[in-house]
């Protein structure tokens, strides 16, 4: 490994700890209030945490934005976090319609997945035709990466970003899906799954396979 290289994994498992911790003490602050913890808000943090991160790393032209992508006449579905470049067709304080030639890149920000996220609920017999490892592979990130990749140039990749994955499935499994539901992907943290925590002697890994790493150098390449 290179000498750079070597910086880029210790800081994308510097950065993943970090992550980690602002996320779960913010969801563990707010779940102190006497309403509990809200879907809706949970997901806000999320993603302000992952947009804070992205424009940390990402070169002073480009703006970072939840909102949608315009194409020929059509809105895409919401998008978390859409990197952008030029002058939006409508933008506000933390929204922006973004025209498809501006766009660089779209985030897909969640606080957990699992197994029934990555791989799909336990198909039926008459899904079995379709189903991967016995089961029904059109999950919502499935689904909605396809949805939003019609509104993207070849170019522009779809991120998944993810504070937590927990899947009892082999890394290489997990990994090969998480290659069909997205083009780019920054794990935070895996859950090591039970039957592995003897061998491993730890119940987390940061940084899963490099991918917070790689998205620190594809973001401070972009052009």
């Amino acid at each position: 490994m290179s000498k750079l290289n070597e910086f880029f994994s210790n800081l994308g498992a510097a950065k993943s700890r970090e992550l980690y911790e602002k996320y779960y003490t913010l969801l563990d602050f707010y779940g102190i209030s006497e309403e509990g913890r809200s879907k809706l808000v949970s997901g806000r943090i999320g993603e302000a945490i992952a947009k804070d991160f992205v424009k940390e790393f990402l070169p002073a032209k480009f703006k970072v934005k939840s909102g949608l992508i315009y194409d020929k006449g059509k809105l895409s579905p919401q998008i978390d976090a859409i990197i952008f470049q030029n002058i939006p067709l409508l933008e506000y304080t933390d929204i922006a319609i973004v025209e498809t030639k501006d766009a660089k890149g779209v985030f897909e920000v969640k606080g957990w997945i699992a197994e029934n996220d990555i791989f799909g609920r336990i198909a039926t017999s008459k899904e079995t035709a379709i189903a991967i490892k016995g089961r029904n592979p059109q999950t919502g990130l499935f689904e909605h990466y396809n949805k939003v990749k019609k509104f993207l140039s070849h170019e522009i990749p779809y991120v998944l970003f993810t504070f937590s994955l927990s899947s009892a499935s082999s890394d290489n499994e997990v990994i090969n899906r998480l290659k069909q539901i997205s083009d780019m992907y920054a794990i935070i943290s895996r859950v090591v799954p039970r039957h592995q925590r003897k061998i491993m002697q730890k119940d987390t890994i940061y940084n899963f396979n490099e991918s917070l790493s790689e998205l620190i150098k594809w973001l401070r390449n972009l052009q």
